[in-house]
């Protein structure tokens, strides 16, 4: 488990983070959007990520429900999915503030397009707290891979145990 402000000493260079985004894309967790299902995907109002335990900030349900004329709606399952198996998790600084990004792909169908969904996390009285989560372009997450501070956590091609079924 990482702890915040620790790096990979080998970090990866943006070509190898989207091969992994490409090729670690999977299909996207679409669920009904209500408090029972958000209820189901975060009882206990946090989740274990690769880099340790996450709370669930206070607001991500409205936030989910009202940002972009509820065009978020759809990513409740995605964020789940972003935060407890990301395919990289960078540092950043924003304002003088720093947060941890998690990015996940997703993909539809058979081809090589994938979406990207996006959490952000920053640490609150030493927790991490999770307040934002949001689909981005290819390009924006270029940008952000670029600007980053550090890579905390990348994914290995290994499959996780729910996706070998």
């Amino acid at each position: 488990m990482g702890s915040p402000g620790l790096f990979i000493t080998d970090s990866p260079t943006l070509e190898t983070i989207l091969e992994k985004l490409a090729s670690l894309a999977v299909p996207m967790d679409k669920r009904d959007f209500s408090t029972d299902e958000y209820k189901s995907l975060f009882p206990h109002g946090r989740i274990e990520t690769p880099i340790g335990d996450v709370e669930i900030g206070k607001n991500q349900y409205e936030k989910l429900r009202d940002r972009d004329s509820g065009k978020r709606q759809i990513l409740m399952g995605a964020m789940r999915q972003t935060l407890s198996d990301p395919v990289v998790v960078i540092a950043e600084t924003k304002d003088n503030k720093k947060a941890e990004v998690f990015i996940k792909s997703f993909r539809d169908g058979a081809g090589a397009d994938f979406d990207t969904v996006m959490s952000v996390v920053v640490i609150k009285e030493r927790q991490r707290v999770s307040i934002s989560t949001y689909q981005r372009k290819r390009r924006e997450v270029i940008s952000k891979i670029k600007k980053a501070d550090g890579i905390v956590f990348i994914k290995d091609n290994a499959p996780q145990p729910d996706e070998r079924e």
